[in-house]
């Protein structure tokens, strides 16, 4: 994985990676972040969601939307992270945007995965919470060893 720090973003958050929100697929996926990021919110992680998309594009088309996903435009940080990829299609060079998504952790990616679906977002937030809450864990894990 990328060793990439991220300044001012929370301490555990939630990074998606995504390609242009003018595709289907793109609009497919964060619709799945809508279900899920009422549970993201109720626990304080933030939902961080990068797009090529100049800032006024993804203004129109998340204005309709009230939740807690924050919208990002960086195609400078999407290379960074090795999101974008050519392909070669019929001999023809194509730039896409592999979706990702990660998890951030005292402002280091930890966690990645390159599917997004259900199983995997579940996957992210369990992980998400279990370092949320590990102090809290191992405190409940040495008093029931104790007693």
């Amino acid at each position: 994985m990328n060793n990439i720090e991220i300044d001012n973003i929370k301490e555990i958050s939630l990074l998606v990676v995504m390609d242009s929100i003018k595709l289907n697929k793109t609009v497919v996926y964060h619709d799945l972040f809508l279900l899920w990021s009422q549970a993201f919110e109720n626990m304080d992680i933030p939902i961080y969601m990068v797009f090529p998309d100049h800032k006024d594009e993804l203004y129109s088309f998340y204005r309709f939307y009230n939740t807690d996903i924050h919208y990002i435009s960086d195609v400078g940080f999407i290379n960074q992270l090795g999101c974008a990829q050519e392909k070669n299609v019929f001999g023809k060079k194509y730039k896409v945007i592999s979706p990702r998504m990660y998890i951030i952790y005292n402002e280091k990616l930890i966690e990645e995965q390159k599917r997004i679906n259900n199983k995997s977002i579940k996957k992210l937030y369990i992980k998400a919470l279990e370092l949320k809450f590990e102090k809290f864990i191992k405190k409940l894990n040495c008093k029931t060893k104790s007693h």
